[in-house]
């Protein structure tokens, strides 16, 4: 929705993601990009699958997302496997890693 309050709450500072596209992202770059929707929006998406297993003070969840998306401008589509990992930081569940690949067709 380009609105970046789920980002800046829940996203560690230092978080870092790899994305199914090959670039490296970070809390501020994802927050540079939301300032764009005309350039950075996503049309639909479906999560599916989702795992989540907890260690302590860790979290891991997998899934599977298909979507349609704009970035920088670019049309993408397609569907990838993503794992997310959250730390428990003062009480809050933070992003703190993620990454993705393409799922095999």
């Amino acid at each position: 929705t380009g609105n970046p309050s789920y980002i800046e709450k829940n996203y560690a500072d230092n978080f870092s993601g790899g994305s199914s596209w090959g670039n490296w992202e970070t809390k501020q770059s994802i927050l540079a990009d939301m300032k764009d929707p005309k350039n950075n929006k996503t049309n639909s998406e479906v999560i599916s699958d989702l795992n989540v297993r907890i260690y302590g003070d860790t979290a891991i969840a997998t899934y599977k997302s298909t979507y349609d998306s704009l970035y920088h401008g670019d049309h993408r589509a397609r569907t990838i496997l993503s794992t997310d990992t959250f730390v428990r930081q003062s009480g809050s569940w933070k992003q703190v890693a993620s990454h993705s690949s393409e799922l095999a067709k």
